[in-house]
């Protein structure tokens, strides 16, 4: 039986779509946007925080951290925007299970059951 057929990551748990299905289902979108539909999805909005705001004024330097539930994982960029984008997509990783995350962007609490 093929894993189509077993139906490997088409649902999770509660019958909702894995976090697999709806970054296949939605290319174009933002890893805010997925984040934030995903995390409405499960009933866990995401939530952004403003670590730090570091540097010169013509070379920023920021750093947001998201949680969704207990997962939290930061983000670093020359922006808010770009630092928040960072954030999202490194979670999106984690919850997908890629376990893509870059040491020095990790928060503990990742690897906490």
């Amino acid at each position: 039986m093929s894993e189509e057929e077993q139906g490997s990551g088409t649902t999770t748990g509660c019958g909702l779509p894995s976090i697999e299905q709806m970054l296949a289902a939605n290319p174009g979108k933002t890893p805010i946007s997925l984040l934030q539909e995903y995390g409405t999805r499960i009933g866990k909005t995401p939530v952004y925080d403003l670590l730090k705001a570091e540097g010169q004024a013509h070379q920023p330097n920021f750093t947001f951290r998201v949680t969704v539930g207990d997962t939290s994982c930061t983000g670093q960029g020359p922006s808010k925007k770009a630092a928040k984008h960072k954030a999202a997509e490194v979670a999106l990783k984690h919850l997908k299970g890629g376990s893509m995350l870059e040491p020095a962007l990790e928060d503990s609490r990742l690897f906490t059951a």
